[in-house]
């Protein structure tokens, strides 16, 4: 009982009420006593002034100011108060307690205000010379109906203050003790109310908390006797539909939790009733609470809110595909349609990711323009030159061999082609039979650096290797990272002008070889970087078909390295050169 909530709020509203009706006989005499108290100093102070107003009016009438703050500071050592003397305007001509050279105009104190409008005036406010509470009281000096002066008298209040406040504590203690004297009356009549209640608060919480199998302890009878077997039977009725409801939503919450599809529910005012883990996902949403709230507060997406929309103003369902611009970006397909329950009725959104679909049909058409592009300059070219020869110049002895030349080197130029996309197409497809071993970099490296030799001579370019002092061998396929290093050399000595330097680098580092290629070259532009490991994309589209490359070869790069679990970046600058890094596994990790 002791550690009742209900009882204590009872107990302290009851033992409230009392004290409160107690308390209202000390507030009440102390404020009709202070009253009093003030009352009858205002009248002795109002008496005093009347009688010093006797004394001094002749020579307030007359102007004769010379004695005045002598005979006030005499009269008010006899009568222990404090004398001021005030003109019409407000200049004060004496007062007992102050050198009224210092002392501020008086025209607007409310004593004297109301003692020029009725005879007489008083106020209670804190002296702002001594900065004590006071009562002033005024009455005005007049000749012929003429304002002359005030006689004000003041009193301190804090002797009288001090007898109030030994009263109040008095008054308090008789009401303190009645108040504990109805207590023990107090707690019994709390005690029969609260405690029948507080066991019914007790089976509520059990209830609340799952507990549906604690019986109601009620013994008491009449209405709350009633109150607990009806309250029986409810937590009987309770668990029996609970359990079901359990048993049903734990059911939705596997399917619903289990698609890859989103579904997302709401009702008629587009308050979120629904929205799975896949639904999350695609839309981004992080607030860990959807249910309840607006749609456009979860979702933040006008086309969700458009496919909610059709759904609600029509019987037919409703689909449409749309662009989320992420990150990541995302294609959603919508169908959207509505549901009724019972009086109520909502909609129900079911969405489908179709990113990698979209992404998969604008590869496989951007591969077959690209192909198709790659494919139509070098069979043009040898169409062209074969047609010459057709028309007679295959008797043309001085240029008949120069023309077979260039239908070879086209003819080789898409067999190279062929080959790099059948490579990068079993890359990509993880369909490459490679032969993982610790792969030690300085021969590949020499065998790059000895193909490019004779082309990096005859455009005077420095080939420079920095080898480790130790041995750095990457996990990976040898004949793989030859072709990423012959790529990266190849290029690197193809781009850089005459007179540059390239210098090849790898080292050990945190479990990893870093691989470098570094050239002096035409460098790369910002813009480009981004997408210079896509396939056939070329910074310099003509130059790079001038040099015999395909545009394959970076991204059967980037490919092969991710194929090891590695990567490929890029530092490039504008006539500054490029730095090519790529990342293996090292084989001691």
């Amino acid at each position: 009982m002791w550690t009742s909530r209900l009882f204590w709020k009872l107990f302290l509203v009851y033992g409230g009420l009392n004290f409160a009706v107690a308390a209202m006989f000390p507030l009440l005499l102390s404020s009709w006593q202070e009253s009093l108290l003030v009352n009858q100093v205002q009248d002795r102070l109002e008496g005093m002034a009347l009688i010093l107003r006797a004394q001094v009016e002749d020579d307030l009438v007359s102007g004769k100011h010379d004695r005045l703050d002598s005979l006030a500071r005499r009269l008010a050592r006899e009568a222990e108060v404090r004398v001021t003397l005030v003109a019409a305007d407000g200049t004060v001509i004496a007062d007992s307690d102050e050198d009224i050279k210092i002392m501020q105009n008086h025209s607007n104190r409310a004593e004297l205000i109301a003692a020029a409008e009725n005879g007489k005036g008083s106020s209670i406010r804190r002296s702002p010379t001594l900065g004590i509470r006071m009562l002033y009281a005024a009455i005005p000096v007049k000749q012929n109906e003429q304002l002359i002066a005030f006689v004000r008298l003041a009193v301190r209040l804090d002797t009288l203050d001090e007898q109030l406040r030994q009263r109040q504590r008095m008054l308090w203690l008789c009401t303190f003790g009645v108040a504990v004297l109805a207590a023990p009356i107090t707690y019994l009549i709390v005690r029969s109310i609260a405690q029948p209640l507080t066991a019914l608060t007790a089976s509520a919480r059990a209830i609340r908390s799952g507990d549906y199998k604690r019986a109601v302890p009620l013994r008491s009878r009449g209405e709350l006797g009633e109150l607990g077997t009806a309250f029986d039977q409810m937590r009987v009725d309770l668990a029996s539909r609970v359990a079901e409801l359990e048993e049903n939503n734990m059911q939705m919450s596997t399917v619903l939790g289990g698609m890859v599809e989103g579904v997302l529910a709401v009702d008629a005012k587009r308050r979120v009733l629904l929205a799975n883990r896949a639904c999350r996902s695609l839309l981004a949403i992080t607030s860990p609470q959807v249910a309840g709230r607006n749609l456009l507060e979860v979702v933040r997406n006008g086309d969700v809110d458009a496919a909610v929309n059709e759904a609600l103003t029509s019987d037919q369902p409703h689909t449409r595909e749309i662009t989320l611009i992420g990150p990541p970006r995302r294609v959603l397909s919508l169908f959207a349609t509505k549901f009724a329950a019972g009086s109520n009725h909502g909609a129900i959104v079911v969405m489908h990711d179709m990113s990698e679909l979209r992404r998969l049909e604008n590869l496989r058409r951007e591969f077959v323009a690209n192909v198709s592009h790659e494919l139509k300059t070098p069979l043009a070219s040898i169409k062209a030159y074969a047609e010459t020869l057709r028309m007679g110049a295959i008797n043309d002895k001085e240029h008949n061999l120069g023309f077979v030349d260039r239908i070879a080197e086209q003819a080789e130029y898409l067999h190279q082609l062929i080959l790099d996309l059948l490579h990068l197409a079993r890359v990509e497809a993880g369909q490459e039979a490679f032969q993982l071993a610790a792969v030690d970099l300085a021969p590949a490296v020499e065998r790059c650096v000895t193909q490019v030799k004779q082309l990096a001579e005859q455009k005077n370019i420095l080939l420079t290797i920095v080898s480790p002092a130790n041995p750095a061998k990457a996990w990976a396929d040898s004949d793989a990272v030859f072709t990423i290093l012959s790529n990266l050399v190849g290029n690197a000595v193809k781009y850089t002008p005459t007179d540059g330097r390239v210098e090849v680098r790898w080292w050990l580092e945190d479990g990893e070889v870093i691989v470098e290629v570094q050239d002096t070259g035409i460098g790369i532009a910002k813009e480009d970087q981004q997408r210079i490991f896509e396939r056939f994309y070329r910074v310099h589209k003509a130059r790079s078909r001038e040099l015999g490359g395909t545009g394959l070869g970076l991204a059967i790069v980037k490919h092969l390295s991710q194929s090891f679990g590695g990567s490929v970046a890029l530092t490039s600058e504008i006539n500054q050169g490029s730095i090519f890094r790529v990342t293996l596994p090292a084989a001691s990790s």
